[in-house]
């Protein structure tokens, strides 16, 4: 059975309270916007620009030009043309949903950055399904599930071979990230979901992901 993920990619631009502050700019104007326009408009709103905002505005300026506008630019959030120094957010695009709306308003200052950042992986929402809903898991299991949503087959003919490979990752890269971001814990063989408040935030009652982060 297919696992309902929410866009890693749109989850990943979000990561970075600079780039939720653009977007929060973008919607509140509801016009297209210049760099310098939005560094003005950033460096007045330094809860919601995080660090970038705080820091000299040529900083800020190389941040979104170089860092910031192109990553939200490449995932569909705005449309960015780096000669003219033009961005607007396009009339359709993967952001315009109800929870990304959430995610901008609900979330503009640093400190939610770790949590979007480990969501921002669709491996990692697969392992949170399946902690949240199965219960804790070894890491082989973990990576059964993962690899059989990957492919979208039954969990019994997924090969050893390709399991190996998918444990590999999540001990190396996936496991570690969602650890160090509060997620899940070690317990013996098995790891096992923490109880974290973002499972009743109200943007992932919005999303994709509500059926299973609300397991419990």
């Amino acid at each position: 059975m297919a696992v309902p993920t929410a866009s890693p990619v749109v989850l990943d631009a979000l990561a970075d309270a600079t780039r939720r502050a653009v977007l929060a700019e973008l919607v509140d104007s509801d016009a297209t916007a210049t760099v310098e326009e939005l560094v003005a408009a950033l460096a007045d709103r330094p809860a919601a620009a995080g660090s970038d905002a705080t820091a000299d505005r040529t900083d800020l300026r190389t941040a979104l030009h170089h860092v910031h506008l192109p990553t939200l630019a490449e995932a569909g959030g705005v449309t960015f043309d780096p000669e003219t120094g033009l961005v607007a957010a396009p009339s359709e695009r993967p952001f315009d949903r109800e929870w990304v709306a959430r995610l901008v308003t609900d979330h503009p200052d640093p400190a939610y950055d770790a949590t979007l950042a480990a969501l921002g992986s669709g491996r990692r929402q697969v392992v949170l399904r399946e902690l949240l809903v199965a219960g804790p898991a070894t890491d082989r299991e973990l990576a059964v599930a993962v690899a059989a949503h990957e492919r979208g087959v039954d969990r019994a003919t997924v090969p050893g071979s390709v399991a190996e490979v998918v444990e590999l990752s999540l001990a190396h890269t996936h496991l570690p990230m969602l650890a160090d971001a509060g997620f899940v814990t070690r317990e013996g063989a098995t790891v096992v979901a923490e109880s974290m408040p973002w499972r009743s935030d109200p943007w992932v009652a919005a999303s994709p992901i509500a059926e299973w982060a609300a397991a419990e």
